[in-house]
């Protein structure tokens, strides 16, 4: 996609939400009027699927062409038959995100402090178009807001007032006999994979996606997808996003739960390649060109239950030599027989830092494109040179209501690199101070499941400043955090 020019409008009126009404309310009429497909038989046992929060096109609605099994007022929306053939048929989608948050010692109190809090406000918008079983055509808006910061709108996270989230076509090659099938998809989409650690939409006000072409492969027993992609860059305006060509990444992911030892459910298995044209880290910057080569697993055996990743990162930074790693894994069993089946989990993560600053040569794992939140709800140190130890408990206090308390505690894994945010920009040099502890973070967590539709989060956090943020500049103050979250979505 070309670069858009510049707009000069600074508008505050969500346009992106006229403009869904302004559709619906074109095709509302068409919804309800349309022939619908053939009756099935409704079966009995039928669970109706639930919405996928993250990826919209990943969801799946033609059971909709069933009109017995059409039980939400949304339901006219989600499957539209587009002609009287099978496969053809348009699905609208939408989410609204109202947002409220507020930091005392935002940052541990560097830079621009808010005492009052602010606002973000954010619109997904879709149509989904099945074009028969070959061809598929997916559309997405998104626009994120932000009211009343001190400072203003983070770079890149809170604010892109109108722009295309995901805009691609997918074909689905035919299959014979025991060929596998496959498919294409060429165009703006999102890429999340895993836990999120390494390629994640980046579920923050404003998400990350990608321009490129990824394959689809179904051979027998795994799902392998090949892509080759650049990040679009989030700007805050008007339709003005556009590929970043500093950057490029490539890869290969494959997933399998078939054939596996007894005590592993799923394996994946991927090489990663990224080529930045300039990267910062405290030892010095350059161009980064990076492979990561890794595993995950999920395993288990009855309620107990284990996620374990470990990666491997090799390439080149300037004239140095890249050689970094990474291992998490998170261990929780679940006494579902007692009142409000408690969860207790912990996980142990560990991710290299570099070793000699005056080196050329790099150990600073980079994560990559990673989800925006990892490690808690407060937006601060990420996995690069880390050591973490996290603790936590989920509670069901009711079918609708749950509650997460989580205990955070941070380490610098090498005392000669420095404190860096999870998306690997530099916060603080590790040359001013010789501690490794960075501070705790404890943090709880309400999710109020209203209805299908509704989500209501309320979020509590506080972090004990350590050692080494107290001694290095400028010194490190506790923080605090509260924060409410509406979700709607259709």
């Amino acid at each position: 996609m070309r670069k858009s020019p510049k707009t000069c409008c600074d508008f505050r009126i969500p346009n992106s939400v006229l403009g869904l009404l302004w559709v619906v309310g074109l095709l509302l009429p068409a919804a309800f009027g349309q022939a619908i497909d053939s009756h099935q038989t409704t079966v009995a046992d039928f669970e109706r699927p639930v919405y996928v929060p993250l990826d919209k096109s990943e969801e799946d609605w033609s059971f909709l062409k069933d009109p017995e099994l059409r039980t939400d007022p949304w339901d006219p929306l989600k499957y539209i038959a587009l002609r009287n053939a099978p496969g053809w048929y348009l699905t609208l989608a939408g989410e609204e995100r109202s947002f409220y948050e507020r930091y005392r010692n935002y940052n541990w109190g560097a830079g621009p402090q808010d005492g009052n809090g602010y606002y973000l406000n954010r619109f997904l918008g879709s149509a989904d178009f099945h074009l028969g079983s070959s061809t598929r055509f997916f559309f997405e808006l998104k626009s994120g807001l932000e009211f009343g910061r001190t400072g203003g709108p983070r770079p890149v996270q809170d604010e892109d007032k109108l722009d295309i989230n995901q805009l691609f076509i997918e074909f689905h090659l035919p299959s014979h006999g025991d060929r596998p099938r496959a498919s294409l998809k060429i165009g703006r989409q999102d890429l999340q994979y895993g836990e999120g650690t390494l390629l994640d939409v980046r579920d923050l006000n404003v998400r990350q996606s990608f321009d490129g072409i990824k394959l689809i492969l179904r051979p027998k027993d795994w799902q392998v997808d090949i892509f080759a992609m650049r990040p679009a860059l989030s700007k805050p305006g008007l339709f003005d996003d556009y590929p970043d060509h500093t950057q490029t990444l490539w890869g290969v992911y494959g997933v399998t739960s078939k054939h596996l030892p007894r005590f592993i459910r799923q394996l994946d298995a991927y090489y990663l390649g990224l080529d930045r044209k300039f990267a910062g880290f405290a030892q010095g910057s350059g161009r980064d060109q990076r492979h990561t080569v890794g595993f995950l697993i999920h395993g288990g055996k009855g309620n107990f239950s284990y996620v374990g990743e470990g990666d491997l990162q090799f390439g080149k930074l300037g004239r140095g030599n890249i050689l970094a790693w990474k291992y998490a894994h998170d261990l929780s069993y679940s006494f579902s027989h007692l009142k409000f089946r408690p969860v207790p989990s912990l996980l142990f993560g560990i991710s290299s830092g570099d070793k000699n600053p005056a080196n050329p040569d790099l150990q600073t794992f980079y994560p990559l494109f990673p989800k925006g939140l990892y490690y808690g709800f407060i937006d601060d140190s990420g996995s690069l040179n880390a050591i973490v130890l996290h603790e936590k408990i989920a509670l069901q206090i009711s079918k609708k209501v749950s509650l997460a308390p989580d205990n955070f505690f941070f380490w610098r894994q090498r005392t000669t690199d420095g404190l860096y945010s999870h998306p690997g920009v530099l916060l603080r040099s590790g040359l001013a101070s010789q501690e490794k502890y960075v501070g705790a973070l404890q943090d709880i967590a309400i999710t109020w499941t209203v209805d299908r539709h509704t989500t209501v989060h309320l979020i509590g956090a506080y972090y004990e400043a350590g050692a080494f943020l107290r001694e290095t500049s400028p010194p490190g103050r506790n923080t605090a955090y509260v924060s409410g979250k509406v979700i709607y979505r259709f």
